[in-house]
């Protein structure tokens, strides 16, 4: 018999008869147990980050020009001294000045600058939307993993990728976490059969950033399992190129050129390469970051802060993600596998000059399926609980840490 990818392969009765119970309950007892373990988390990242305000040194950002909104109050100077660097600073200038005279802004997606201007638009609204938007991407990532493997897999899913040693950008002025609520929602009602709100919450989603369109892929699979080829149902995938043909089309109209967000990321030097390339140029990267990673007064250096010791930690994240993608493939129904597989393929194969994995401890974010293999793992195998949070916990300090005092992370 054929393997049925429409479900996951954990479904077995769970050791925990409580546990299941708990969460067999209807939505209040899984947004409860998401609401603990969001408060918790968001908690331990916000006394981070404020206790490394307060005692370490400060880097200083020098801004392009004409990105930088007017400052504000005192709330402002406090919230924007924690949450709001390097990308966050473009999300404040596209709600302030917009696209107009400005390409390179446009790498910067408009549904999450957008959102932020619902709320007031400065730094606070922007934290709104993205804790706001975290809680609701735990209840939707806790329904879709209940459902393909189970309550104990969801609820360690949860709690891997809450305390991520990165999982402080969705506090942040980041779209991270917006995207993370769209997607998981898409996919969970996609799980359902619910294409008429998947679908556009998939649109959604690409307007927050382009790994949104990657959607396309798990749309495609899961429906043709289960619908076969029957060409209304397949539709449905077509609204996340229509999410990103009407970004597009407004690009068109504002700059005459469709593709300028993609040719905004030259000022990154981000270039398209093979992948083999680009993970040779990160070990060789990394091997010489090594000094620098291991020297506080390097990482936490006054005035300009460096890229270099993040080819060093990029490496390891990456390394991490790809072992994780490949165990996850027989832990994870394959239409979040393939997801995935793309988010990671991204970064992977558009390198940054010099810093050939920018970012990448940050994208894992996008790739936010590998999380429910790790979820899988840590269900399965006691030891790995300890192992993982022994690890997670004092990495995301230190990159706490790093993001509010102004040195760059991801």
């Amino acid at each position: 018999m054929a393997k049925d990818w429409s479900v996951g392969e954990g479904r077995r009765a769970d050791p925990n008869p409580a546990l299941t119970t708990a969460w067999a309950e209807p939505d209040w007892a899984l947004m409860k147990s998401a609401a603990w373990i969001f408060v918790l988390s968001r908690l331990f990242f916000f006394e981070v980050a404020s206790l490394a305000y307060m005692y370490l040194p400060q880097a200083w950002i020098e801004a392009p020009q004409g990105t930088l909104p007017p400052s504000g109050g005192l709330l402002y100077q406090i919230f924007s001294g924690l949450w709001v660097h390097w990308d966050g600073l473009w999300y404040l200038s596209i709600v302030t000045f917009g696209y107009h005279g400005r390409p390179t802004a446009t790498a910067f997606f408009p549904l999450f600058p957008m959102a932020m201007k619902l709320l007031g638009g400065g730094v606070v609204g922007g934290m709104v939307v993205s804790l706001t938007a975290f809680l609701v991407a735990l209840i939707f990532l806790s329904r879709l993993v209940t459902l393909e493997l189970g309550p104990r897999v969801a609820w360690y899913t949860l709690l891997a990728l809450a305390f991520f040693p990165t999982a402080f950008y969705l506090n942040a002025v980041y779209s991270e976490a917006l995207f993370l609520a769209l997607a998981a929602g898409s996919l969970y009602y996609l799980r359902k059969g619910r294409y008429w709100i998947a679908g556009p919450l998939g649109a959604l989603a690409t307007l927050v950033t382009i790994y949104g369109f990657l959607l396309l892929l798990p749309f495609l699979w899961h429906i043709w399992r289960r619908e076969g080829f029957r060409v209304l149902k397949l539709a449905h995938a077509l609204w996340m190129p229509a999410g990103l043909l009407s970004y597009m089309a407004f690009l068109f109209i504002r700059f005459g050129d469709p593709l300028v967000f993609q040719s905004a990321q030259s000022n990154w030097a981000r270039h398209f390469e093979i992948l083999v390339v680009t993970l040779y140029q990160a070990v060789i990267s990394a091997y010489r970051a090594i000094p620098l990673f291991f020297n506080p007064h390097h990482l936490f250096a006054l005035g300009t802060p460096s890229l270099g010791a993040s080819n060093f930690f990029n490496l390891i994240f990456a390394i991490f993600a790809i072992v994780l993608a490949v165990v996850s493939f027989r832990l994870i129904p394959f239409y979040l596998w393939i997801y995935s597989i793309a988010a990671l393929l991204i970064p992977l194969s558009y390198p940054a000059q010099g810093t050939p994995l920018m970012s990448m401890p940050r994208l894992i974010l996008e790739a936010f399926p590998l999380f429910i293999g790790l979820g899988s793992i840590m269900a399965r195998v006691p030891w790995t609980r300890a192992v993982y949070f022994v690890v997670a916990i004092p990495a995301g300090m230190l990159f706490t840490a790093l993001f509010a005092t102004a040195h760059w992370v991801a």
